[in-house]
């Protein structure tokens, strides 16, 4: 179905129609605050976040989050992932609460930053010293640096299909025209020099052995390969072969491996996906989770990479830091968040993946049955919804034929209480009930018939 087409279903459609009046109707203080926050706000949060209609928290308590009209939701946000405990979780608002009474920020280095990266060492297995930063972002920016510091080598391999962030080396994308297992990297976006894409950045093909022998052909100048164990934007978890292959290839030619767990850390298992595929790279990124909802990052790895951060033993030292690295209130968070869910890792995580997995299995069954041209990857509480009917073995296999029906599911979902953000990125917490679980199920299965009652799909 073309735009045009799909577009003057949507203008005609009952449901479609339907589902804009009822959210305008009861979002007017939303409204105002968006045609407030135009006369000053170049952008609000992240720029892919584009919600199917705008709305605007006021709070949040467990798997709900309450908009500023009074309006409740199953969160499926997960406030972009570090929410694996739920909203406003207990132990990180009291460890919070303790910790404003003696302060928010100093500056000077404090005794949390000590206690949280002894946790972080204990649960990555290739973690011996921890920097802290204030993002994924950061972390992934410091980790190649400290890469190409360790190694002396300039050049960084990314896969189709990767996520690393919003600094300039991680905005360089795949270019979807170029050979699926001999990709070419290209810049995202404007203001990035194009010279970083083509001298600094090396492409690989996702979950293809070539990838292997493109490593080797470039050894010589490849500090680092970064992967995200489980990609954001096509999650599953039968990827253990290939990230033991790439491991053994990295070690082969003296390249760095980064595993790239700044969603992944503290949410697939409590020892993240080192844990799951029982692998232990040279360097791993976290963010998310760790932070226990407050804005946080860090890089992790063997002590001899990590003496770059400091200069120790000779190292070759890069310069890092922040005024907020490692501040108190983050700190203090992250102790709690990590401390819950390493006291209850045999409760939380079996938890999250059985029931996502049955969520999973319950939806692509009706999407199967109904002949829904959609379905639900998922690894582990990590989801994501794929408009795209056939096997999907990377990112490479989603299709865009049915854009305007997707961008239509998440409006109806948000019509029916479940909000998912833009970046259809969505997560299950350990709040969720099997009662709030089964409500999304049909919650998601009512957005597939309302588009398919308006011709959609």
């Amino acid at each position: 179905m073309d735009r045009e087409q799909a577009d003057k279903l949507v203008l005609e459609g009952e449901r479609s129609q339907a589902v804009r009046r009822k959210l305008l109707a009861r979002t007017k203080r939303s409204a105002e605050i968006r045609s407030r926050g135009k006369r000053a706000l170049a952008q609000e949060i992240v720029q892919s976040v584009d919600l199917p209609h705008p709305i605007y928290i006021d709070s949040a308590d467990g798997p709900n989050l309450i908009d500023v009209d009074g309006n409740e939701y199953i969160d499926l946000t997960g406030g972009f992932g570090p929410h694996v405990l739920g909203n406003r979780h207990p132990a990180i608002e009291e460890a919070l609460a303790v910790q404003i009474k003696r302060g928010w920020h100093f500056g000077i280095p404090s005794a949390p930053q000590q206690v949280l990266s002894d946790i972080v060492k204990e649960a990555g297995a290739c973690v011996d010293h921890v920097v802290f930063c204030n993002s994924g972002t950061e972390a992934t920016m410091y980790a190649v640096r400290a890469a190409r510091a360790y190694t002396g080598k300039m050049r960084v391999g990314i896969f189709d299909g990767s996520y690393h962030g919003v600094h300039d080396y991680a905005l360089v994308k795949v270019d979807p025209k170029s050979p699926r297992s001999h990709p070419t990297p290209r810049i995202q976006g404007a203001g990035v020099p194009p010279e970083i894409a083509s001298d600094m950045m090396l492409a690989l093909p996702y979950r293809d052995e070539v990838a292997f022998e493109i490593i080797r052909e470039n050894a010589d100048e490849l500090a680092l390969v970064m992967i995200e164990p489980v990609q954001s934007s096509n999650p599953r978890l039968d990827c253990k072969e290939f990230l033991h292959g790439l491991k053994r290839v990295c070690e082969e030619c003296e390249v760095l491996l980064l595993l790239d767990e700044v969603i992944t850390g503290f949410r697939i298992e409590y020892g993240g996906c080192q844990d799951y595929y029982g692998i232990t790279p040279d360097m791993a990124t976290y963010g998310k989770a760790m932070g226990g909802g407050l804005p946080i990052g860090a890089v992790g790895g063997r002590k001899e990479i990590m003496n770059v951060f400091s200069g120790r033993d000779g190292a070759s030292a890069i310069f890092s830091g922040g005024t907020f690295s490692g501040n108190p209130l983050t700190m203090s968070a992250g102790i709690a968040a990590t401390t819950y869910m390493r006291d209850h890792k045999d409760e939380i995580y079996p938890y999250l993946m059985e029931q996502t997995n049955a969520f999973t299995t319950q939806i692509n069954d009706y999407c199967r049955d109904h002949q829904v041209p959609a379905q639900l990857m998922n690894a582990g509480s990590l989801m994501h919804v794929v408009f795209t009917p056939g096997e999907i073995a990377s990112s490479r296999d989603i299709c865009r034929e049915w854009n305007v029906a997707e961008r239509e599911f998440y409006l109806h979902l948000l019509g029916y209480d479940v909000i998912i953000p833009g970046i259809h990125l969505a997560f299950f917490s350990a709040a969720h009930t099997p009662d709030d679980i089964q409500k999304v199920a049909e919650a998601f299965k009512s957005s597939f018939d309302d588009l398919r009652e308006d011709g959609l799909i």
